[in-house]
């Protein structure tokens, strides 16, 4: 019992979704007993390019090491996966001429086992991801993230989509491995030292993104983010993504469904770092890939219904 407490009060800090008894069951209720949940500047919301303005300000963000970084420990909050990677590296670029920020710590969202089409947070013109990493950074301005989480443009959280790939994602592996042993909440392991955040995210792809600003997508909802979401999503296989569906919460249950429901943008203005072709060109690219797998279930359907037809003949 006493090292179970020690561990909870240990990992509290860098928890930024703590903020009293809340559940994605409940998400109605949040606004209740956090009054930010209920603002003008509330995220997630729907990236549609129609919506945004192209800005020539926005340039690459990138990450930098910084050294020596401390033992990257994963953590089962209750409520999502989360690696905890202070003094591993800090988020430049934000904006033209702005501070360096943090890296605190990285967490998911999920969908349900039943469900592979839902689980990220933001959409993308109308659609969902079933899986969105988040990498949540804090202003060097502050000495800690507790200090910064309620400022304005204290935080900078970088979202990432990931896609369904027959092929599993190896620069995620190390991460998926360390799951299994955090089934339960508030276990904790080590990971790999073999994983590698910049590697996973490919420098490239930070190139492209849509900008706005927003807040926690968790209680208690501080409107203190500058928010960059990656347009170019990473791979995630099936047996990988069925990995963080295998966590469990304070009461033993399943934690799934971990996303808040889009809000809406209102007066907010949305932001992106690429042009029309760029998205075009993306377009043209997953419409290939959608034929080509839907050729290789016709042709797999095919060769069941001969397989099938020869069995009744052989009989």
């Amino acid at each position: 019992m006493l090292q179970l407490i020690l561990t909870t009060l240990l990992f509290l800090p860098t928890i930024i979704e703590a903020s009293g008894i809340w559940s994605y069951e409940n998400i109605k209720q949040w606004r209740r007993g956090n009054r930010y949940c209920a603002g003008n500047l509330q995220s997630p919301i729907d990236l549609r390019f129609n919506r945004s303005t192209f800005d020539s300000r926005l340039k690459q963000v990138y990450l930098e090491d910084r050294y020596p970084p401390e033992q990257a420990e994963i953590v089962n909050s209750g409520h999502t996966a989360q690696l905890n990677l202070k003094n591993h590296f800090v988020l430049k670029n934000i904006a033209p001429g702005s501070e360096d920020y943090k890296v605190e710590q990285i967490h998911f969202h999920w969908g349900h086992a039943n469900n592979d089409n839902n689980g990220s947070e933001h959409l993308l013109e109308g659609q969902a991801y079933p899986l969105e990493m988040h990498m949540v950074t804090y202003s060097s301005w502050y000495s800690n993230i507790k200090d910064a989480m309620t400022n304005t443009r204290g935080l900078a959280v970088v979202g990432v989509f990931f896609e369904l790939s027959t092929e599993p994602n190896p620069f995620l592996q190390p991460v998926v491995d360390a799951l299994a042993h955090i089934r339960s909440e508030h276990q904790h392991t080590p990971v790999r030292k073999e994983f590698n955040l910049k590697a996973l995210i490919g420098e490239d792809r930070m190139a492209r993104y849509y900008r706005y600003d927003g807040s926690l997508t968790t209680p208690p909802c501080y409107e203190s983010v500058i928010w960059t979401v990656l347009l170019d999503p990473l791979q995630i296989s099936f047996q990988q993504l069925h990995a963080f569906r295998y966590l469990h919460d304070a009461q033993a249950h399943v934690i799934a469904n971990t996303y808040r429901p889009v809000q809406k943008i209102g007066t907010r203005k949305l932001f992106r770092s690429f042009h029309l072709q760029d998205i075009h060109e993306d377009k043209i690219r997953r419409l290939i890939m959608k034929e080509n797998h839907g050729q290789c279930l016709t042709l797999n359907m095919k060769l069941i219904a001969i397989f099938i037809c020869l069995l009744t003949i052989a009989q």
